[in-house]
């Protein structure tokens, strides 16, 4: 098992500090009191003129694209074409190729998504093990089953553990909690019926693993075969984002320190703590390890729009 966490490890992608120039990191691994989950609380960061950084972030999710949605192996024959050539077209035809996959929906939860996995892999070091955004059969529709599916190791019980990922972006705290674990609990428990889009999700794992390593990906194919040994040491968790409005961002410039915002912030960690353990126990969650990430937002619908222009070309 010491092999496969370091092996996986490898695979998530890291770019430094570059994450929290964005996403302010207010407290992280907290454990809700009663479960197996713990809460990550992060805000949108403010730049220098004490204004939320959402152009600026939303920028950086353009640049992430490519990672998220693209199998591995199309990157990697990408970077060997620009280390053979010098030039980085086929880089700009797979952007090109990302920026046509995301929907155009007016409600897409695809930005939330795309957080998730850069929280995934930058943060907790697990790596996305399939990119399901390339198996959508049309861009004008979501993906049916886990918003994400990340891997690694726990190495105290040796066990490999499979990530299912789910994101709500809502107005409300109380909506997004709710949506979210809703959606994550049959794939957390297991309970998925034979013809479920969770169902299917497995099999995917099994016919489209992205990682670029045959050898790797036998390894953890056995791990997802119920007719194999190796399945009875696979652990299935939870990695949520959970977006919401906030009113403690500053709406003008020089208004409020970053340190004002954090303190203000502070005040509905137990609240939103609190309504994360109800929707848990009423989900029957309270023994499944889980990750959730809580992002308050200066404006969930300000986000998606402006998230939308940019993949339409229009930052206005």
């Amino acid at each position: 098992m010491d092999a496969l966490h370091a092996a996986l490890e490898k695979l998530a992608r890291n770019d430094g500090d570059t994450l929290s120039s964005y996403f302010h990191e207010i407290e992280s691994h907290s454990l809700i009191e009663g479960t197996s989950a713990t809460c990550h609380f992060h805000c949108v960061n403010l730049d220098g003129s004490g204004r939320p950084k959402i152009d600026t972030m939303i920028e950086y999710l353009m640049v992430n694209i490519i990672d998220y949605a693209i199998p591995r192996s199309k990157i990697n024959a990408a970077l060997k074409h620009q280390q053979l050539s010098g030039t980085t077209v086929k880089y700009g035809k797979l952007f090109l190729q990302s920026l046509s996959l995301f929907t155009r929906l007016a409600n897409s939860g695809e930005g939330g998504e795309l957080i998730l996995f850069l929280f995934a892999e930058r943060f907790l070091k697990l790596p996305q093990i399939i990119c399901k955004m390339s198996l959508k059969t049309s861009s004008q529709m979501h993906f049916h089953g886990a918003d994400g599916v990340y891997m690694g190791v726990d190495r105290e019980t040796k066990k490999l553990c499979l990530y299912w990922g789910e994101s709500k972006l809502y107005s409300s705290a109380t909506s997004a909690i709710y949506e979210c674990m809703k959606s994550v609990a049959p794939l957390v428990s297991g309970n998925m019926g034979l013809e479920s889009a969770e169902s299917r999700d497995m099999q995917l794992l099994t016919d489209f693993m992205n990682l670029d390593d045959p050898e790797l990906e036998d390894a953890l194919k056995k791990f997802l075969d119920p007719d194999d040994p190796a399945f009875n040491q696979l652990e299935y968790r939870g990695i949520c984002l959970v977006g919401f409005d906030s009113k403690n961002y500053p709406k003008d410039a020089h208004s409020q320190t970053l340190e004002n915002l954090v303190a203000n912030i502070r005040l509905k960690f137990e609240q939103w703590r609190s309504r994360v353990k109800d929707r848990l126990s009423e989900e029957k969650l309270n023994r499944f390890s889980m990750h959730v990430f809580i992002l308050p937002f200066p404006s969930v619908e300000d986000f998606r729009k402006k998230l939308l222009g940019s993949f339409s070309g229009d930052s206005e």
